[in-house]
């Protein structure tokens, strides 16, 4: 036979357990993604391979004297090993050249600016020509259309230069008496280097998968190397900074995982998808923070109990409501209207709230003036929310009709404001329901455990019920409301079926709420089962998954740390 004391005991025993599992669970979680993301943050190594052990075939051969051979009567041709080729001369004259078919094709010609330069050469497989000059600077150009781009030049760490030597589509080494040095074009940075003997080297060969490296000082002395760099699509703070990257003609943050028909590496800026994240649950949060809060102090503070129940089911319902349902609904019928109806939208936006303002502040001072007791006007703020949407509608044609030319999105045009269906305000509202419930059921919990002892003395000294609100309930409950809303902020970051069904998952930058937008989560739900495995992009979807998880985490210990101390302050009155 169990007593009740053995089984308080085993409810806490099991209690505890359950709570250090989920402990446990979270830490192992966090491990396994900071795992599989440390190889992200590894720098670039030149190592030593046996000759045996790298008997990988090379495909890429490279001799010091031809790539800086050059002289005033012949020029250098320069070639990226597929269909580009510059003829470089020694006073900075260049002709770019493009193969189609069989034949090369003069695209462009001109003079660099630079009067003279020391070493030369072009990137394998890109279009991105690097020179040096006399002072150690190297110059980046690249040719987009009939324009030639300039990218930040890059400063080499000796003066003097021996040679250029290709490496990849975005990185080169430079070849110093002694030592060679590995440099990212993209970002600039420096990656690694290599000390050389004093024999002069004579020849560089590459594998084809550039992690192997055969260097040649003479017929019976070589050595290999390997060069270790797992990720160069996030080298150089790709992730956060801004970077001109091949094919731009300024420095950008882009996220780009499938490579364009002229480019080769991934661009996997994490700014768009955290600027879309923060801009969606913005949006939403600006949307369902008001309502909420609102609602809930009405409801807890002037429904009687019959009321209150339905508006708690009601509120349950909504919450339970799939969010696929809420993102279909904003996708096929919020976002069709909004775009046909626009200007109606902001009238309704303005006109509504100054209504049941203006016909509350009325009441209460009608009823002050007949000394009779203000209770809430139910009925006029439902005659008055009616009024003010009926008032909308005749209002929104004419004002569009007088400010905007019949036509609100024609005027957006004019003004440069690109308006795409699937926008920022669409989310606001479709995630701001989502978000609703959360902010709602916490902020009536709050308000209604206020102790009725102070709301009824406050009452008893002779302050309407509107005072007795604003100057002892909602100061009491404050940290329990503001708890609420971290728990929406929470609830918004994470949402994902909304995201992916109304945002058109475009990744770009900025707060425009006339603009989409692509999330953390939106990506991680669309491209991790296309990510392939070890790949730089899957990594980079596994960090934004652990940043996802530290901020959601914060946020929790947060309210949950607001709503002790609600409790303990509920306690001492």
């Amino acid at each position: 036979m169990w007593t009740r004391k053995s089984r308080d005991c085993i409810s806490r025993v099991a209690v505890t357990l359950v709570g250090y599992s989920v402990l446990l669970a979270f830490a192992l979680i966090f491990i396994f993604l900071l795992w599989q993301v440390w190889p992200l943050f590894q720098p670039a190594k030149i190592s030593v391979q046996s000759l045996e052990s790298a008997s990988v075939t090379m495909v890429d051969s490279y001799s010091v004297q031809s790539t800086n051979g050059h002289t005033a009567t012949h020029p250098l041709m320069l070639d990226n090993g597929l269909d580009e080729r510059v003829q470089l001369q020694a006073d900075g004259y260049f002709q770019w050249y493009l193969r189609v078919g069989d034949d090369w094709q003069l695209q462009m010609q001109g003079h660099l600016g630079l009067a003279s330069w020391q070493a030369a050469t072009m990137l394998s497989g890109s279009r991105t020509l690097l020179v040096a000059d006399k002072n150690a600077q190297v110059y980046s150009w690249f040719r987009l259309h009939q324009e030639l781009i300039v990218r930040p030049r890059i400063t080499l760490r000796q003066m003097e230069l021996q040679a250029l030597i290709p490496v990849s589509a975005d990185s080169f080494f430079s070849l110093h008496p002694g030592q060679l040095d590995w440099y990212h074009v993209t970002t600039g940075k420096h990656l690694a280097e290599l000390q050389l003997p004093d024999t002069p080297l004579q020849q560089l060969q590459l594998s084809e998968d550039r992690q192997l490296m055969r260097l040649h000082w003479g017929p019976d002395h070589s050595q290999a190397y390997q060069l270790q760099w797992q990720h160069p699509a996030v080298a150089g703070g790709q992730l956060w900074s801004a970077v001109h990257y091949e094919g731009r003609r300024e420095a950008a943050y882009v996220w780009q995982t499938a490579a364009a028909a002229d480019d080769s590496n991934p661009r996997l800026s994490l700014i768009p998808l955290t600027s879309g994240t923060l801009k969606a649950a913005g949006y939403a949060m600006l949307f369902a923070t008001p309502l909420a809060i609102l609602a809930a102090v009405f409801t807890a503070f002037y429904l009687p109990e019959r009321w209150r129940y339905r508006t708690r089911a009601t509120m349950e319902m909504l919450e339970s409501m799939p969010t696929v349902i809420l993102g279909f609904i904003a996708a096929f019928l919020l976002a069709p209207w909004l775009e046909q109806q626009l200007m109606l939208f902001f009238v309704l936006l303005v006109l509504v709230p100054t209504v049941l303002v203006l016909c509350s502040a009325l009441w209460f001072h009608w009823r002050q003036r007949q000394q009779q007791q203000a209770e809430q006007p139910g009925a006029v703020l439902v005659l008055s929310l009616v009024a003010g949407i009926l008032t909308a509608f005749m209002l929104a044609p004419a004002l569009e009709h007088a400010w905007f030319d019949d036509s609100l999105l024609l005027w957006l045009a004019g003004q440069g404001i690109d308006y795409q269906q699937r926008n920022a305000l669409i989310i606001g509202m479709a995630m701001g329901l989502a978000v609703i419930p959360s902010i709602f059921s916490l902020t009536e919990e709050v308000v209604s455990q206020v102790p009725a002892s102070l709301t009824q003395g406050v009452l008893a000294l002779g302050a309407s019920r509107w005072q007795t609100l604003s100057s002892m309930v909602l100061p009491v409950a404050a940290p329990g409301i503001l708890a609420a809303v971290l728990l929406g902020l929470g609830r918004a970051l994470g949402e994902t079926m909304i995201l992916i069904m109304a945002t058109g998952n475009t990744p770009l930058l900025g707060f425009d709420p006339f603009e989409g937008m692509r999330t953390l989560t939106a990506s991680l739900a669309l491209e991790m089962p296309e990510a392939a495995v070890g790949s730089s992009h899957l990594k980079v979807l596994l960090l934004a998954a652990l940043l996802l998880l530290v901020l959601t985490f914060l946020i929790n210990t947060l309210v949950s740390l607001l709503r002790q101390r609600i409790r303990q302050r509920y306690l001492q009155l």
